[in-house]
């Protein structure tokens, strides 16, 4: 459905975002914590789209794997839907809305804690993916 060079381009910036992400969560306890929060609202952003593409790609797998079982598709799906679910809801009720229907400030810590581990390993997954199909289909 879409081409090797969208595969290549989508997934670099999966591999990118994804250790941005990783360096961000190691590095912002060493800075103070106005500009960490700067940091993190810019990263919300390129986490938005990567959350969402990500749960393409792997809704796209799934598909592209017919009838047969594949556990590795299916595993990226619940990852990929898992991380977007939470992400979303922690995003949007907290950051964009601001809604008076949000968890305590402890609770939303180990929500974005758990949330940043997750997108660095389903972001990377899904890049390494989109990379191996788009050299497949050059060989191919």
């Amino acid at each position: 459905m879409y081409t090797k060079p969208l595969k290549r381009l989508f997934g670099h910036a999966h591999i990118l975002v994804g250790l941005a992400v990783a360096g961000q969560f190691v590095a912002s306890p060493t800075y103070d914590v106005t500009t960490s929060s700067d940091v993190w609202d810019a990263m919300s952003f390129a986490m938005a789209v990567g959350a969402g593409t990500a749960l393409v790609v792997a809704l796209m797998r799934v598909l592209e794997a017919g009838k047969l079982p594949d556990w590795r598709a299916t595993t990226m799906l619940i990852a990929a839907g898992g991380l977007f679910l939470l992400f979303y809801r922690l995003w949007l009720s907290w950051e964009v809305f601001e809604s008076a229907e949000t968890p305590p400030w402890e609770i939303r810590l180990l929500l974005w804690y758990f949330i940043d581990v997750l997108f660095v390993i389903v972001s990377i997954t899904v890049g390494r993916y989109l990379l191996r199909t788009a050299r497949s289909q050059a060989g191919g």
